[in-house]
């Protein structure tokens, strides 16, 4: 009896250690598939934050460290918050850390913490139409990349690029496939390099249009100085057909000063008065043509004129009455005699309508020393007369900015006269 207590007893211990050793299992079992389960939603949780960050476009969320590959990812640099990326197209995983920037000097990465998606933006490239100069900057070994006066790059490198404006204490030069400038501060040395064979324009001519009107949509305009919407179509024609650059005010005055080339094949187009401004509006804007306004504020609202290709500028507020100053010019435009505190207020009101605008056309072409001092001191830059200043009919670089010629167009003004026009005074 004692004997089968025993073997009873092991029997017992040994079903026990049994059940215990499968309990075990069972439990170590059961903890292994939780964790795992755990992990794997972990990794689905990370994998998916990964991918709602990621995008053909992202855009940073702070000031970001960028990062290049050489075995490891080591740090190379920082990319300023909200700045638009191009992404190169990878496939993700759950253990991706870095996106891969495309279109800037070299491979770049970032991590995905710092950047969420972003719609694409469109980048001005019109800066292609400059012809750079035959100079480069060497930059520092830190290089600052600078977009509408606030640093967007700052990369662990020197750099060797073309300059394309000199202005002041800013180069501009091309990275991330648009302009932006390094500072003086960031440059180690300018040196000589043939960058561009293009030719460069040495004169430009301004031509100047008045009403242009719509005899199909049932207008009327009788002066020599109307020109039917066909008219200037034929000549806007003609100068895409010849590959001519429209520069805006600003990049004009900019080659005036020396500070960019622009191409030989370049014509300033300027408007007076305002009158059918609507229609220069409509056929500049649909043919991506740049034309510049100038607009008497008491006749019209500058508002309902100045676009992405027609800007707006002063023709005075309500100096465009002729026979105010007798004697003195052709017209006796008030701007040659009126009281300096008259003009000045005038001045300031039609800047104040346009934008705080520092450039202007004279009335009737009218103008003179007094009229040159009276628009420095109002704030303006820029004065363009009419096609009988100076005795010349183009502008140089270094030119008298205050004595700008034009050359008037009428309504009989056909392409044969555009193009003596080009010929003449532009080379």
């Amino acid at each position: 009896m004692k004997k089968i207590k025993i073997l009873l007893l092991v029997f017992i211990i040994v079903i026990i250690g049994v059940a215990g050793v499968f309990g075990y299992n069972y439990y170590t079992k059961q903890k292994e598939e939780k964790l795992a389960l755990e992990q794997k939603e972990k990794e689905g949780k990370l994998l998916k934050q990964i991918e709602n960050n990621y995008g053909e476009f992202v855009k940073t969320n702070k000031d970001a460290k960028i990062y290049v590959l050489d075995k490891e990812y080591k740090e190379s640099g920082v990319i300023s918050k909200d700045t638009i990326l191009s992404l190169d197209k990878q496939e993700l995983t759950f253990e991706t850390k870095y996106f891969k920037i495309i279109n800037l000097d070299q491979e770049y990465y970032i991590s995905y913490e710092d950047v969420s998606k972003a719609e694409s933006i469109s980048k001005n490239n019109r800066y292609l139409n400059y012809i750079p100069f035959n100079k480069n900057v060497i930059t520092n070994e830190t290089t600052n990349f600078y977009l509408n006066d606030a640093k967007v790059y700052t990369i662990n490198k020197s750099f060797n690029l073309p300059i394309y404006i000199m202005d002041g204490d800013k180069y501009f030069i091309e990275y991330d496939n648009q302009l932006m400038y390094v500072l003086k501060e960031d440059v180690k040395e300018i040196i000589d390099n043939n960058n561009s064979n293009k030719e460069k324009a040495n004169q430009i001519a301004t031509i100047l249009y008045h009403f242009i009107y719509n005899p199909d949509g049932g207008e009327t305009c009788y002066e020599s100085i109307c020109h039917t919407m066909s008219q200037v179509q034929t000549h806007i024609d003609y100068l895409k057909q010849n590959s001519y650059f429209t520069p805006t005010l600003k990049e004009f005055e900019m080659w005036i000063d020396g500070k960019l080339n622009l191409p030989k094949k370049s014509l300033v187009i300027t408007l007076d008065d305002g009158g059918y401004g609507h229609n220069a509006k409509e056929i500049f804007d649909r043919n991506k043509i740049n034309a510049a306004l100038f607009m008497v504020g008491a006749w019209f609202d500058p508002g309902q004129y100045e676009s992405e290709y027609l800007e707006v500028h002063s023709h005075g507020y309500d100096l465009h009455n002729a026979n105010v100053c007798t004697g003195q010019g052709n017209f006796g435009g008030g701007i040659m005699c009126l009281p300096r505190e008259t003009l000045l207020a005038d001045l300031k009101k039609s800047r104040e309508e346009t934008h705080m605008t520092t450039y202007f056309a004279y009335p009737f072409y009218d103008f003179n020393n007094y009229s040159i001092s009276i628009l420095k001191e109002a704030g303006f830059t820029m004065g363009f007369g009419g096609y009988y200043q100076n005795g010349r009919h183009n502008m140089v670089v270094g030119g008298d900015k205050f004595r700008i010629p034009r050359v008037t167009f009428d309504s009989t003004t056909n392409n044969n006269d555009l193009n003596m026009v080009l010929s003449t005074y532009n080379y």
